[in-house]
């Protein structure tokens, strides 16, 4: 009985509003379950975009931890469940900040400083679940071990290698029991090697292989503004587990495999260019450096400041883009001097060509330049702020800001999600989170009971003994919808 619950039981589309089960039945990903074991952001944004597209995500998080005699009573270590973290319980980034949201009214307790949400955890944790699980207890890890045998289609965790291993909870401990089963392992250095066993944080990959000494000014190296390894990892990897999950429903026996992947490896991948450049160049010839906005390879590829102080950023990638820009820009004669008749010429000559775009530049402000280069055939734009960019008429006509009904924040926006399906759930073509990011803790009751049928006095016994804990005060979802 409690594996056939595992089996048939869609975690995703249980206690739903029927319209919302109607717009996952056109999902992608339907059917397709996840167990989610990672935290921060590499593993977490993967998730989040198979979750996006259909596939039901159980996340998996550690319980607060008690906090004394005043939390004894179990009302009051609900409490402090409900405070969207506890007292060191769940996803590390569920604490990252500021900026946080507080709470909604009617959610408040005395405790101010805990009612707030990371808007860090709320960026890429839509469309899951939460479940308050002690995995450094035997019955914790047990209860894993089952969803993950039972269950599960893909598990996702991104801990250091060989902390799984020792949990039983490895890749080798699970596959003989649910041969088919996906195993997506992420890390910062992969799991062999003299580094293998390196904390890996995006920052420092980005310093230790490469990026940082091809971002920035010449001066000194600069982070990139968001955690983009982190990011580019976690796309890779949705990639990966689809390939894999391809490969399974090919596969004669429907077999699954483990996938392997790192910060490092990803970080180097995308290089890309740069590393070809680097990889191939003749002796003696220095590594790619910092420029700026300005490109290795391509010029004028870069922003330029304007009277008002702004920036505007031209790219023009050929000949006869550059042409146009000095057609526009009311210096012709730049497009014929034979100082910059061909990239390699301009290139060569780059310092020469940005000195006088500089000038031609500080003559109009950023939003002038706008106006008179928008429609003239060459890539050009206004350097944004992130409020702007998603305010911009383009990025509102592509829906590319969600607004979703949070239980307790109220109205939260994110980024959408960026890809457009033909046969999506949503009329405009563009997918809506359908869960909110969860609290800590939110759906462990409704898993336990449901999931794994559990009675009501077996799920208190487990949150007495500090194995699990419950949030239950959410409400029922009431779906997303686009921001005008």
């Amino acid at each position: 009985m409690f594996i056939k619950l595992l089996q048939n039981y869609n975690i995703q589309n249980k206690h739903l509003p029927e319209t919302i089960q109607q717009q996952f039945s056109n999902m992608a990903l339907r059917g397709v379950k996840v167990l989610d074991f990672s935290r921060v952001l590499a593993g977490p944004f993967c998730t989040m975009l198979l979750g996006d597209v259909g596939a039901s995500i159980l996340k998996i998080e550690r319980p607060p931890k008690k906090c004394g005699s005043e939390c004894e009573t179990r009302g009051s270590r609900l409490w402090a469940a409900r405070r969207g973290g506890g007292i060191g319980g769940g996803d590390d980034s569920r604490r990252f900040g500021p900026p946080f949201l507080p709470h909604s009214k009617e959610h408040l307790t005395e405790n101010v400083e805990d009612e707030r949400l990371s808007t860090y955890y709320l960026a890429v944790n839509r469309n899951k679940r939460s479940f308050a699980l002690d995995l450094s207890h035997e019955k914790g890890r047990d209860i894993a071990r089952s969803l993950a045998k039972n269950w599960a289609d893909v598990v996702v965790e991104n801990f250091k290698p060989g902390t799984m291993k020792r949990m039983g909870l490895d890749y080798d401990d699970l596959k003989d029991v649910n041969p088919g089963l996906v195993y997506c392992s992420i890390s910062g250095y992969g799991p062999s090697g003299p580094w293998s066993e390196l904390p890996g944080y995006d920052v420092v990959i980005a310093g230790t292989h490469g990026l940082m000494s091809i971002t920035g000014s010449p001066d000194a190296p600069a982070k990139v503004g968001v955690a983009m390894t982190d990011i580019v990892t976690g796309t890779l990897a949705q990639g990966a587990i689809l390939a894999a999950l391809y490969n399974r429903q090919a596969h004669p026996e429907k077999a699954g495999q483990r996938v392997d992947l790192s910060l490092m490896e990803s970080q180097l991948a995308c290089l890309s260019t740069a590393a070809s450049g680097a990889l191939n160049a003749v002796a003696g010839t220095p590594p790619p450096g910092r420029r700026g906005t300005a490109h290795e390879n391509i010029a004028p590829y870069q922003a330029f400041k304007c009277k008002d102080g702004e920036y505007f950023v031209i790219g023009t990638g050929n000949d006869k883009q550059f042409f146009m820009l000095c057609e526009t820009l009311g210096k012709p004669e730049l497009a014929t001097d034979k100082r910059f008749l061909t990239n390699a010429c301009r290139v060569a000559a780059r310092d020469e060509l940005v000195s006088l775009l500089e000038d031609a530049f500080a003559a109009k402000n950023r939003d002038e330049w706008w106006e008179l280069f928008r429609g003239h055939g060459f890539p050009c734009g206004p350097v944004r702020n992130v409020k702007e960019a998603f305010e911009c008429d383009q990025a509102k006509y592509r829906k590319m800001a969600l607004e979703i009904d949070h239980s307790v924040a109220g109205h939260v926006i994110v980024p959408a999600h960026p890809a457009k399906y033909s046969r999506s759930p949503i009329a405009d073509g563009s997918f809506a989170p359908l869960l909110p990011p969860p609290m800590l803790g939110e759906h462990t009751e409704e898993t336990l009971v449901n999931l794994l049928g559990m009675t009501s006095d077996e799920v208190d016994k487990l949150e007495d003994e500090g194995i699990v804990s419950c949030w239950r005060n959410s409400s029922i979802v009431k779906g997303a919808q686009s921001v005008a």
